[in-house]
């Protein structure tokens, strides 16, 4: 009764003040999505490498070269059986790039970045070759300039014995990559050697082979002698490749 009462002798009271209502319009933040890094191409296998690979032969010798996407390969063959393989290196490449895989039987990279497979040689210049995976090689620039790669089957023009300077010789006549000198030349030319010529196989005749790759690559004719002594790398130099 009282809250009547109090209520009837009061003012009128004002209107309510009108309700403000503040309408809040929730927006998604934005998602900032990151691009999608490329993923890094799975190196191919020697089976996938034969499969689409570009077959490359060089006397009697024989691998396959798969170009990476977006390479362009350029292929040129000398006059003594040889084959010049040219990679055109893209742009933002970085020596990590792959340019190209090569695939051959007993695939044998050497620290100087040159290469066996297939029964030849391989000697890239402004890049270097390394494994990839089993009998398979990756061709890496070293830089921006384009990558050639020599392919060699032959390391041996040809072989004559003689009877010379007191004893047996044999003049060996190498080709002109094997005389571009690597250690794929030296580790195919040796081999290349002993099968072409059973009686050459000895220590020093090896070593006056390595003295002649090293020491006269130019001359005409390398001459190895079987009767030589074995001496050391050092007298051997000295000698000019003929220790007595």
């Amino acid at each position: 009764m009282a809250v009547l009462l109090t209520a009837g002798c009061s003012a009128t009271a004002a209107p309510p003040a009108p309700t403000t209502r503040t309408s809040t319009t929730t927006s998604a933040a934005p998602t900032s999505h990151a691009p999608t890094p490329t993923p890094t191409p799975t190196a191919p296998t020697a089976t996938e490498v034969g499969a689409d690979g570009t077959r490359i032969r060089s006397d009697g010798a024989q691998v396959r070269v798969l170009t990476a996407p977006g390479v362009r390969m350029e292929k040129k063959a000398a006059d003594d059986g040889s084959v010049h393989l040219t990679f055109v290196v893209p742009a933002g490449a970085t020596t990590a790039t792959p340019l190209a895989f090569v695939a051959g039987a007993h695939a044998q990279p050497f620290a100087d970045g040159t290469a066996t497979a297939g029964g030849g040689g391989l000697s890239p210049t402004h890049g270097t070759l390394a494994a990839s995976s089993d009998d398979v090689l990756v061709v890496l620039p070293r830089g921006t300039d384009d990558v050639t790669v020599w392919f060699a089957g032959a390391t041996i023009t040809k072989t004559r014995w003689a009877n010379q300077e007191g004893g047996r010789s044999l003049a060996v006549t190498p080709t002109a990559w094997t005389r571009a000198g690597g250690l794929a030349a030296h580790d195919l030319v040796w081999s290349q050697l002993v099968e072409r010529e059973p009686d050459a196989n000895s220590a020093t005749m090896r070593a006056q082979l390595q003295c002649h790759e090293l020491g006269a690559p130019d001359k005409p004719t390398w001459n190895l002698e079987p009767w030589r002594p074995e001496v050391s790398d050092l007298e051997m130099i000295a000698a000019r490749c003929n220790p007595t």
